[in-house]
């Protein structure tokens, strides 16, 4: 058999086994266990997050993200030290950036969005830290023109609220949806409605405090939240994950955005008894040339699975993951 033959037989087998998105495109794939997965941020930096929620996270080998607003550190009062935040990054959570106030960014002038956006990923720099992404405060400015041009300029994606899931290929924020892809800016040069700097997440407590749920009616509106995804995922396949979105923990002092421990202890304790993945926003990336939010091959030791497909009501590519 001939050297071209060979190779022939050799590449429409990866086709058949793979999928021809996974060949074509060449995103990083990996293998599955099962269609559920989550991601959990903590907004803000409150020391609370690292005394009472760390240990609950250790225990189940979970890893978050936590946002952190540098001029809160160190400074002020119920906020975490920077050896704490040094120790959550050195431990493998991933440290995102909150700015640097926690001001609304869209009554700024373009150069105290620098000051906010820019400098607050210098700050973490600082420390060590390499903050890949972005939670506006206050859930502004992400139609912002000038706002949204400098946060793309320093971290590879940004979250915003309040939506109980984030759909990997930003095609399902609006019913029907006109968008196809996470491209920043259509072709008139608009901002597009959802894109890989304006992910959606859950606000845990925000839900809780504007429907008034008692801690057994929040840990069933929980419970809906991260199995929403069930009717996206399926066979390995990942289009959509629930990004759960923390602020306060055990301050039972708190007028609001607060999640006492007991109940995060329930939370965390259902995802692991229930066999979810949990990751953190660096496991996300923007693949270029499909123009897709994807997840990154994050486990090295995963089980072989299905990879990269079709989804069902889609003409997008899927993009597949490992389990812990």
């Amino acid at each position: 058999m001939s050297r071209v033959k060979s190779i022939l037989i050799i590449a429409i087998f990866l086709i058949i086994a793979f999928g021809p998105s996974h060949i074509l495109n060449g995103i990083n794939t990996s293998a599955a266990t099962n269609n559920k997965v989550v991601i959990i941020n903590f907004d803000d930096g409150r020391k609370t997050q690292f005394t009472y929620a760390k240990p609950i996270l250790d225990k189940y080998g979970f890893k978050a993200t936590f946002y952190i607003v540098c001029n809160y550190v160190d400074n002020k009062k119920g906020f975490m030290t920077w050896d704490e935040i040094e120790t959550l990054n050195k431990e493998g959570h991933d440290i995102g950036s909150h700015s640097m106030n926690h001001v609304h960014l869209s009554n700024l002038s373009k150069m105290n969005i620098e000051y906010e956006v820019g400098d607050s990923k210098k700050c973490l720099d600082n420390h060590g830290i390499k903050a890949t992404s972005f939670a506006y405060p206050f859930n502004d400015g992400s139609e912002d023109k000038k706002v949204f041009n400098i946060v793309s300029k320093y971290y590879d994606l940004a979250r915003i609220g309040n939506n109980p899931i984030a759909y990997l290929h930003c095609n399902a924020l609006k019913d029907p949806s006109i968008e196809r892809d996470c491209t920043s800016y259509t072709n008139t040069h608009y901002l597009t409605h959802a894109n890989t700097f304006t992910i959606s997440g859950w606000s845990h407590d925000f839900s809780r405090m504007v429907n008034s749920y008692s801690e057994e009616g929040q840990f069933e509106r929980f419970v809906d939240v991260v199995n929403s995804q069930d009717k996206y995922n399926y066979d390995g396949s990942i289009n959509a994950i629930p990004i759960i979105v923390y602020h306060r923990i055990g301050e039972s002092d708190a007028t609001g955005y607060n999640t006492e421990v007991k109940l995060f202890k329930k939370e965390m304790k259902y995802l692991d008894d229930n066999g979810f993945t949990v990751l953190t926003m660096a496991d996300l990336a923007y693949d270029v040339k499909s123009h897709y939010t994807y997840l990154k091959h994050f486990n090295e030791q995963a089980i072989t699975g299905k990879v990269a497909g079709f989804g069902e009501n889609t003409s997008s590519p899927v993009v597949t993951f490992s389990g812990n």
